[in-house]
């Protein structure tokens, strides 16, 4: 602040700045961490972050499709 008491521009730029860095749902990173998240602990013991298991599931079930289409268009071209 300047001496007569009023906030500057470059100063207001500053604390948006701050506020929106922080905030979860402005920050991409930490919304889809969020998002992704266990609903009942987002958070483990050691403060890492936990995946839900809908997550891991899905994941489990991709790989596997992705593992099925090519061992049929790779594996079995002889």
């Amino acid at each position: 602040m300047d001496a007569t008491g009023y906030i500057t521009p470059d100063e207001v730029r500053l604390a948006l700045r701050k506020l929106h860095s922080e905030d979860a749902e402005t920050n991409p990173e930490l919304a889809l961490r969020s998002v992704l998240a266990d609903d009942l602990k987002p958070v483990d013991t050691r403060g890492r972050w936990k995946p839900s298991s809908l997550v891991i599931l899905a994941g489990v079930i991709v790989l596997a499709l992705l593992s099925v289409f090519l061992y049929f268009s790779l594996g079995r071209g002889r």
